[in-house]
């Protein structure tokens, strides 16, 4: 298995010409990394205003682990009960600084989300360079700048576009520590603080040792060197102190959120959804027109860069459709996006070579009209995965900048309002809870460990992590003031809707209500 591009592959992609003139130019591509960092703030800022100018409430829960943490208090959501109702600790802990000197969270966020996100736009395009040719990677840096879900989760306040930056630097290390003895297996520290940013990274490192395995036994007929074993010693160090000491905190093995949203009651409807999640993923991604080309490069080109990311690929979408999905469009399919998009430009690349062989035209009509098809796939693609996918089937459905202004509006007025002591209910855990720094419930589980414990008949057949509603719970321990969508508690015992202005605008107290315990009524 090469890792440089067969001869003739690199003399197709380095040698494009338009009307004869060569674009061979090694600068002008760089130009396009550039328009790619442009497009992609664009495109982020197009989101922020969807949002009303904020992160997704999500975020919040980080946001308040790392206040509590500055404040002395710990890791912790409510001060004095440890529960990890995050998955995203080194994002956190990097937030923490800048929250603790007063810093705006979600500007931090944003801005955090952004840099990750151009740092990963200029890691594309140098590893297509090295790997297929500098036009190539520019291109795949280009579709990924368009993608829609990676717009989104660049300035929606998690730690999304982190994990994705630092898996693709860690398999970048990987691939040229494979091809090139001399550096060192550095690439099991960069895997470990993927993996500490999200548990998932502990599965790709899992499958790139399976692929390293898998390359020495082909090429050397052994599964290890020493420096492979090295490399997993040095993940294995880090991670594991990391695990250990999570662990002894918190008393789970894995974080409460995954208890919250994934069961093994019911595998079959969860891996139904997980399936559906993925084909809506693909489809907003122009369907079978876009994985056409991943075809094309398997069939005609299988070195280790290509087989790598093809793993990659592979196993994360098997995996996320195993646990269910997620409730947004994209989210948890943004980190193989690099991958998938080098693959799709290595495609269109081998694509285009396979019709020169055909000699069905002039080849200067072939490079013009491929030259005028890219520009069209390009856009395509952006508007199908932003248009038809993040803005019409998570943004407008769920009402995004709504409700964003509803519980910042609905946060404060509690914090201004209300007494210190007060304990409330939300089904959002996000906003309310970090703006009210109220001890809160929540009504899903996420912070509770009782409600994500519990056993739900039908697992699966809901909205992935909003299917451990625990109303009994709650009520059971009457929290002075249940805020959650709608008028859903109209006629419960013993509460009663609070008639208040908490906001000024009609359209946001139609969308929250705040419900008292009676006994605190009188």
């Amino acid at each position: 298995m090469s890792q440089r591009a067969n001869k003739p592959t690199r003399q197709c992609i380095n040698e494009l010409t338009l009307s004869g003139e060569s674009l061979t130019d090694h600068s002008l591509p760089r130009y396009f990394v550039g328009l790619s960092l442009a497009l992609l703030i664009l495109h982020g800022l197009v989101y922020l205003r969807a949002l009303a100018w904020d992160v997704v409430d999500d975020a919040y829960i980080s946001f308040r682990y790392a206040r509590n943490l500055m404040e002395g208090h710990g890791l912790v959501f409510n001060i004095g009960e440890k529960v990890e109702g995050y998955t995203n600790f080194l994002w956190t802990v990097l937030l923490a600084p800048f929250i603790g000197l007063g810093s705006p969270p979600a500007l931090v966020a944003v801005l955090g989300g952004l840099t990750f996100g151009g740092m990963t736009l200029w890691l594309v395009y140098r590893l297509g360079k090295r790997v297929m040719g500098s036009w190539l990677g520019a291109t795949a840096a280009l579709f990924l700048a368009l993608d829609g879900s990676f717009a989104l989760w660049s300035v929606g306040g998690m730690e999304t576009v982190m994990f994705t930056c630092l898996v693709f630097i860690a398999a970048m290390a990987y691939l040229r520590e494979q091809s090139t003895p001399r550096y060192r297996p550095l690439s099991g520290l960069l895997f470990a603080l993927a993996a500490m940013t999200r548990p998932e990274g502990v599965m790709i490192f899992a499958v790139t040792v399976g692929h390293q395995v898998l390359v020495r036994l082909l090429q050397e007929h052994r599964c290890f060197q020493p420096r492979d074993l090295r490399r997993i010693l040095l993940f294995g160090g880090l991670w594991g102190s990391y695990f250990l000491g999570r662990w002894w905190y918190y008393g789970f093995p894995l974080p409460n959120t995954f208890y919250a949203k994934v069961s093994l009651q019911s595998p079959r409807a969860q891996f139904v959804r997980g399936l559906r999640y993925f084909l809506t993923f693909a489809r907003i991604h122009l369907g079978y027109v876009a994985w056409l080309p991943l075809v094309v490069v398997m069939l005609r080109r299988l070195d280790r860069w290509v087989t790598y990311a093809v793993c990659v690929v592979v196993a994360y979408a098997a995996y996320v459709v195993c646990v269910g999905g997620d409730w947004s469009v994209g989210r948890f399919l943004v980190p193989v996006l690099p991958f998938f998009y080098l693959l799709l430009a290595q495609g269109l690349a081998e694509g285009y070579q396979w019709l020169q062989t055909l000699r069905t035209g002039p080849s200067i009509r072939l490079r013009r009209l491929s030259l005028a098809i890219l520009p069209l796939f390009l856009v395509s693609l952006g508007l199908a995965s932003s248009w038809w996918g993040e803005y019409r089937l998570y943004i407008r459905p769920f009402e995004a900048g709504r409700a964003s202004r509803a519980r910042m509006a609905m946060g404060r007025w509690l914090r201004e309002n209300v007494p210190r002591d007060a304990v409330i209910a939300v089904d959002a855990a996000g906003q309310v809870p970090y703006y009210s720094r109220l001890h809160t419930i929540d009504l899903f589980g996420i912070t509770q460990p009782a409600i994500a414990h519990m056993k739900v008949p039908h697992m699966g057949h809901g909205t992935p992590g909003h299917e451990k509603f625990g109303l009994g719970f709650v009520l059971a321990h009457k929290p002075d003031y249940i805020i959650i969508y709608g008028n859903a508690l109209d006629g419960i015992e013993p509460y009663q809707r609070l008639d208040v202005d908490w906001t000024d605008d009609p359209h946001l107290r139609a969308f929250l209500s705040i419900y008292q315990l009676k006994a605190k009524s009188r």
